[in-house]
């Protein structure tokens, strides 16, 4: 019973360790190609889209909802079923609110504040990748939910689908551009190249 208990807690403490370890290398990742505090604030820019999404399920839906480390960034688990504009709501609202601090920082911004500026271009960065169609983004989702909402077959899915794998290799090829050319793009090759790894698990896995 006590070789029991004491399995029962290691296979806890595993699974808490696990769900931490994908953000902690992506903080890793993040300080060790960026200035520190490019860095601080892509992690402050990554919190308030996270925050976006959290407010709106909280606010406009029912359930039960978790935010979760995953291999290619931070996501969020809902417990319970949404409708599609609820879903696609729950997409848009992340975007909405980088897009938001983008606009404030504009406005308070004064002249020569450079963190400021920074601040704001990060945001807006933020939330027009997270638009892209790429699978496991925003973009993707608000897509996806508008294709099924319309009963469209699965052609129009499989095209998606496509479109998602092209952008992923072109993102991938030009951030190897930036960082032969320009010494840069580190962070945006990390990103795209997880996913380019995780579209090829899919594809295997079918």
């Amino acid at each position: 019973m006590q070789f029991y208990k004491k399995k029962s807690v290691l296979e806890r403490t595993f699974s808490l360790f696990n769900k931490f370890l994908p953000a902690f290398f992506w903080i890793l990742l993040i300080f060790s190609f960026e200035e520190p505090w490019i860095g601080a604030m892509t992690l402050i820019s990554a919190s308030i889209h996270e925050c976006g999404h959290l407010c709106y399920l909280l606010l406009f839906t029912k359930g039960r909802h978790r935010l979760r480390a995953v291999e290619n960034g931070l996501r969020i688990r809902s417990f319970g079923s949404l409708s599609y504009r609820e879903e696609r709501m729950t997409y848009l609202s992340g975007p909405l609110a980088n897009l938001f601090t983008f606009l404030i920082c504009i406005l308070i911004r004064k002249e020569g504040n450079e963190y400021l500026l920074g601040f704001s271009i990060i945001n807006l960065a933020t939330a027009l990748s997270n638009l892209m169609p790429i699978e496991g983004y925003d973009g993707y989702g608000v897509i996806r939910t508008l294709i099924e909402e319309r009963e469209r077959n699965h052609a129009y899915l499989r095209g998606l689908d496509a479109l998602s794998t092209a952008l992923i290799f072109i993102l991938c090829i030009l951030s190897l551009y930036l960082i032969d050319r320009y010494s840069g793009g580190y962070w945006l090759f990390a990103v795209f190249f997880v996913s380019m790894i995780k579209r090829f698990d899919k594809n295997i896995s079918r």
